[in-house]
């Protein structure tokens, strides 16, 4: 059993017993990793708010190869995202982003990009415009999957290679021409307006997104092809119960007929 240390990002805690967690974290050195922590809640917790949803913390911990559930031995808070926790709707994105994490990673493995990629769509989450966070949100899925090895492709038939496309397989991972679309059973329409759309929320920084987000007109037929395409590229992937509170949170908000008349 070696003693190892890193940073990490708390995705979910669940209590144990009366005084201790169960973490999932995201770790800079080895990806998914559990991890129990006792004697960390209480009036006076242990370390802290290190331990707490959304947190980059240093932790050192207890690792062995044969046991699934490591023993937290200490933990530094580095970065809380205290944006996220004081609007519900950055709340919401950022669960959003963990749930998302839990789904897709498959324990100790190499991070790679898409670990950083996780903390700076949270940066970017705490400060951004809010008509900005789901153009955000769907740009950090699709470059996730990309990093995970399923980038779609957006400008070639991905069965003939031809430019001139006006359908999208979830299944193929890719735009379908109409030449091709009788030897695919999955096709979707993607009209040209939307497969740019795509292009740009694959190719577009987070922080290009933040300044000229798309507008709520267009997120709908975003959502339509991402959300099977996600379905048929992960194996564990699911809707996103965090999406259904941003779709509560962003109905609550909506002018009601009262106010529409007086406006």
């Amino acid at each position: 059993m070696g003693l190892e240390k890193s940073q990490a990002l708390i995705l979910r805690i669940i209590p144990f017993r009366d005084t201790s967690k169960i973490l999932t974290v995201y770790s800079a050195e080895r990806g998914a990793v559990s991890l129990l922590a006792k004697g960390v809640r209480g009036p006076r917790p242990r370390f802290g708010g290190a331990l707490e949803l959304f947190a980059l913390s240093d932790l050192v911990y207890y690792h062995r190869d044969s046991r699934e559930l490591q023993f937290l031995s200490e933990a530094t808070l580095l970065d809380p995202h205290l944006g996220l926790t004081n609007d519900p709707l950055r709340y919401a994105y950022g669960t959003a982003v963990l749930e998302f994490l839990l789904r897709v990673l498959r324990g100790p493995e190499a991070p790679g990009r898409l670990y950083e990629m996780s903390l700076r769509v949270l940066e970017v989450f705490e400060s951004c415009p809010g008509p900005a966070l789901a153009s955000v949100f769907r740009a950090f899925e699709l470059k996730a999957v990309s990093f995970l090895g399923h980038r779609p492709e957006l400008y070639q038939c991905v069965e003939c290679g031809r430019e001139d496309t006006d359908g999208f397989s979830p299944r193929r991972g890719g735009v379908i021409c109409s030449a091709c679309e009788e030897e695919v059973d999955d096709v979707l329409s993607l009209p040209r307006s939307t497969r740019g759309l795509l292009q740009r929320l694959l190719t577009s920084t987070l922080a290009a997104l933040e300044a000229e987000p798309f507008s709520k007109g267009e997120l709908p037929a975003l959502t339509r092809v991402v959300e099977p395409f996600l379905a048929a590229q992960l194996e564990r992937y699911e809707p996103l119960r965090s999406l259904r509170l941003v779709d509560a949170l962003n109905a609550s908000t909506r002018p009601g007929p009262a106010f529409q008349q007086l406006s």
